[in-house]
């Protein structure tokens, strides 16, 4: 029985050896292949986060650029005001998604490329506003120089940097796959060697096991011995489980079942051999009188076979129940027979019925609260839109004379500092009017200040009429008034503007019923010619305006570029 017992032994612990060490060298390297895809998966999903953001910036910075270019194209201005809150709003697109790009683990050398590429679309979005401020000053010429020049190729160079940025990820995303996929053969590998050699010990252990095979022979009766324990343990257990357990012959009639049958249907055990399983399981055989048992046992094989099926059960007193049965087919003794396990799931399908209950009041929960953002979205929208509406009328009010609505003398300024830059680096020549109205006065003291008002509305709106749509025309205070006429080639040009505009406010005004008359002196500045800065401009253009007036009035003076008449013209304006 030693002998016995030490053949076991080694048996056994051989066996074991093997299976531990295959298990371990398996477990081992599954283990490194799983850390190598988990490593390699975080890195590639924080990239794809980094890719990802970049192609957001980049959507926006396009997004951007095609809503400026609709500026270009329409002649709306609220069309054109619109795409311009929509600029804005992109504006805020891209600094939303770069500032969650800049939270992620970026090296120095790409956090270069990303500082970069941000001070050149800061660059460009810089132009870009100001090319929408020439649009809706509806200056078309500066805006398409700007566009071109400026904004379109800066646009260009910050987006090759965010592809430069895309394809290093790309690039990086492709080298760890290529090196997790060089470690995890070089695994592989290793796992096929050390599985060999488990293999060889394995061919050992079973050289010793055949060796002391027949020693097993003089075992066979304790085996069986055993054997006959195991049945009766098995039994015992069948007996105890909470499932129901029914062996059912090839007819379908009932051969055994177990205690927990009787706690799910009621029956006693000796009550239910011989039955049909259609007394508990109504769905599973044919319900007809005379039915073939066998032929509807042999198609419930063929569907129910190796998986679970979900049926109605019948108890004792005629209550139905929610189960669920798993039919197996062994062969004992050259019989075919049937186990059904079958287990109540009433629990379940109410537990199932109450979770059911608990997502439907969960979803409507849900749409209510969605409701309430997007009431919450419309109004916040609404705050927006009257908030830029007002900030739009006070950035009028104090660019523009509330009188005329032409801009007055900071705006006009402003906009003769960026035509002159403008004219300078493209050798262009710029002219500027001055123009003060003779009589004027006369006709506020007789008719009142209202009639004079009306006097100064109706000769601004003259004088826009009498000149370009990008020439600007600006009230300067009181009685007196700026042209700014852009791309002039000649002081000529600027004299048949200002006969057309001398022609245009010598027309009768109609005020409180009487007619009055009202002249104009204008005085000419040319650019270069006459001066290469703002001041000069202005001063030379109101002394020759001065001259206009001294010579007779409703006239217009250009001023001389020769160096004796301009200090004759000083020395007249100081005495």
């Amino acid at each position: 029985m030693s002998a016995h017992r030490a053949s076991r032994r080694i048996v056994v612990y051989g066996f074991l050896l093997v299976i531990a060490l295959l298990v371990a060298i398996t477990g081992t390297g599954l283990y490194r292949i799983q850390n190598l895809s988990e490593d390699l998966t975080e890195v590639i999903q924080a990239r794809n986060g980094q890719i990802a953001l970049m192609h957001t910036m980049r959507g926006v910075a396009r997004e951007r650029s095609i809503l400026l270019q609709s500026m270009m194209i329409t002649d709306d201005p609220f069309i054109r005001d619109e795409l311009a809150i929509e600029m804005s709003a992109a504006a805020a697109h891209y600094i939303v998604a770069r500032e969650e790009l800049l939270t992620h683990d970026i090296p120095a050398g790409e956090r270069r490329l990303l500082e970069q590429q941000h001070s050149q679309t800061q660059q460009t979005a810089t132009a870009q506003n100001r090319i929408a401020e020439y649009l809706r000053d509806e200056e078309y010429a500066p805006a398409k120089e700007l566009l071109f020049n400026i904004a379109l190729p800066g646009q260009r160079r910050a987006m090759a940097m965010m592809d430069e940025f895309i394809n290093i990820n790309r690039q990086k995303n492709l080298d760890s796959l290529n090196a997790t996929d060089r470690a995890i053969k070089q695994t592989y590998k290793l796992m096929f060697l050390l599985g060999a050699l488990g293999v060889l010990f394995s061919l050992i252990i079973a050289q010793i096991i055949h060796r002391r095979i027949s020693n097993e022979i003089t075992l066979r009766l304790e085996r069986e011995a055993e054997l006959r324990h195991n049945e009766l343990r098995e039994r015992t257990i069948r007996e105890n489980i909470i499932d129901g357990l029914i062996t059912l012959d090839a007819s379908g009639r009932i051969l055994t079942c177990n205690n927990a049958c009787k706690t799910i249907f009621g029956y006693e055990h000796v009550n239910l051999l011989g039955k049909t399983v259609n007394i508990l399981l109504p769905q599973v055989l044919g319900s007809e009188p005379n039915s073939d048992l066998s032929r509807h046992l042999k198609v419930w094989e063929k569907r129910l076979l190796g998986m679970g099926r979900e049926v109605t059960g019948r108890r004792l007193n005629g209550e139905s129940f929610p189960a669920e049965i798993d039919l197996s087919k062994v062969e004992l003794d050259g019989e075919t027979v049937y186990i059904v396990v079958i287990r109540d799931i009433s629990e379940k399908k109410a537990a199932q019925q109450r979770l059911q209950q608990f997502n439907v009041e969960l979803e409507r929960r849900v749409e209510e609260r969605t409701e309430e953002l997007a009431r919450t979205n419309d109004k916040l929208r609404h705050e927006i839109l009257e908030r830029v509406k007002v900030q739009h009328e006070l950035t009028h009010l104090a660019t523009h004379d509330t009188l005329t609505n032409l801009p007055n003398r900071s705006l006009f300024n402003e906009h003769l500092d960026i035509a002159l830059h403008n004219a300078g680096r493209h050798q262009r020549t710029v002219a500027l009017l001055f123009i003060d109205l003779d009589g004027f006065k006369s006709v506020n003291d007789t008719y009142g200040h209202e009639a004079g008002d009306r006097l100064l509305q109706e000769i601004g709106d003259r004088m826009q009429n009498c000149v370009r749509r990008e020439d600007i025309v600006a009230r300067m205070g009181g009685d007196e008034f700026a042209v700014l006429l852009g791309e002039q080639q000649a002081p000529t040009d600027a004299s048949m503007v200002a006969h057309k505009l001398i022609s245009c406010i010598n027309k009768p005004v109609e005020l409180n019923g009487q007619t009055c008359h009202v002249g104009a002196s204008i005085g000419i500045a040319m650019f270069p010619h006459s001066a290469d800065n703002t001041d000069d401009l202005l001063r030379l253009a109101d002394n020759a305006m001065y001259t206009a007036k001294s010579a007779g009035k409703n006239s217009f003076h250009i001023h001389d570029t020769d160096k004796t008449v301009l200090l004759r013209q000083q020395d007249n304006g100081s005495s």
